[in-house]
């Protein structure tokens, strides 16, 4: 407002003075636009005022909080020289029209491939299930392997198709029984054909290990620090936001989203780009995104507040409350997997 106040000024003084001393209206405009685009200062508080054109008092005490716990490098970073990394999280065949589709799965299709190619990412990074016909979250092959003695005392009968088992090992692993899907190298393991490969798109893929299995882009279910690794979290270093869209809301995107946080970043969830297996489960994960700290928006609002200032102070907290986070790596993912176990 500041800022605006001083260019209406400038703009009354100097009609004024074109008036008195003859000077062109085009003249004038070539003056003042010579006048209002200077470079911007050097200084970051400066800088940071400028750009939001605010006063000091609304910009130093949240600048000085950042500088005392190390984070104020990193929310300039943000601020002025964002690297935003999109995550498509597997839109593959099984997961739109196939063995495991996804309710109204089809009307992201287009619009997923449309933001893809927005100028707001640094790089495109696409997830893909790419399980082994041997999986263990087949319900096909639940008798391959032996269930959990326990488990089985307390839940007699026949085991059925999308139940949630608990497998024999230690410790004890619990595992929602699928339907076959995204099997390696079959039609339904590839992307939709619609789903587009812009420049600089990377992918990786995740469940390879037919003994686990992996709902996070990022690492397995296992809950234990860097397990399963996919390479995705080197793959994403150096970058100030990550965004997710895609399927499955409530298990694969949801899960993405909490590993991206608990590593650090801030993170925002599109809901109008996914969609749920179950609008419950769906919405029970939103609100555990949201918890451990992370946005839940849509594609345009997200757009529309990148240059906001409100937008810049959420970063900024998010950063305050997450420093030191990397030591807790693996928590806020372990409780919510259990969490989520409970509401099933």
């Amino acid at each position: 407002m500041y800022l605006s106040m001083q260019l209406v000024i400038l703009v009354l003084v100097s009609t004024i003075h074109a008036q008195s001393e003859n000077i062109s209206y085009a003249n004038l405009a070539e003056l003042l636009l010579s006048t209002t685009t200077k470079s911007p200062p050097s200084d970051p508080l400066q800088r940071v005022m400028h750009k939001f054109s605010l006063y000091e008092h609304e910009v130093l005490p949240l600048m000085n909080r950042l500088d005392s716990v190390g984070q104020k490098v990193k929310w300039l970073r943000h601020v002025f020289s964002p690297r935003r990394t999109l995550l498509v999280i597997d839109m593959q065949n099984d997961f739109i029209t196939g063995s495991l589709a996804v309710d109204d799965a089809e009307d992201i299709v287009n619009p997923i491939a449309e933001l893809t190619n927005d100028d707001a990412w640094n790089q495109v990074i696409y997830s893909q299930d790419w399980h082994p016909k041997d999986h263990i979250s087949f319900f096909s092959n639940v008798d391959s392997r032996p269930l959990d003695p326990t488990w089985l005392s307390e839940h007699p009968g026949r085991v059925t198709m999308f139940e949630e088992v608990v497998f024999k090992r230690y410790p004890p692993y619990a595992q929602v029984l699928w339907p076959d899907h995204c099997v390696q190298g079959s039609d339904g393991a590839k992307f939709h054909p619609n789903i587009t490969s812009p420049k600089k798109t990377k992918i990786i893929q995740k469940g390879a290990n037919p003994m686990i299995d992996s709902y996070s882009a990022f690492f397995d279910n296992t809950g234990m620090q860097g397990s399963g690794s996919t390479g995705l979290k080197e793959m994403v270093k150096g970058s100030t936001e990550v965004v997710v869209v895609g399927l499955a809301m409530d298990y694969c995107v949801g899960y993405t989203s909490l590993h991206s946080l608990e590593l650090g970043y801030p993170t925002t969830l599109l809901r109008d780009m996914t969609r749920p297996v179950k609008i419950q489960t769906g919405e029970d994960m939103l609100a555990m995104v949201r918890e451990g700290g992370g946005q839940v928006t849509t594609w345009n609002s997200w757009r529309k507040e990148l240059e906001d200032w409100q937008r810049a102070k959420d970063v900024a907290e998010f950063f305050i409350a997450n420093t030191g986070v990397l030591e807790n790596m693996s928590m806020l993912t372990t409780m919510a997997l259990f969490a989520f176990i409970l509401i099933m």
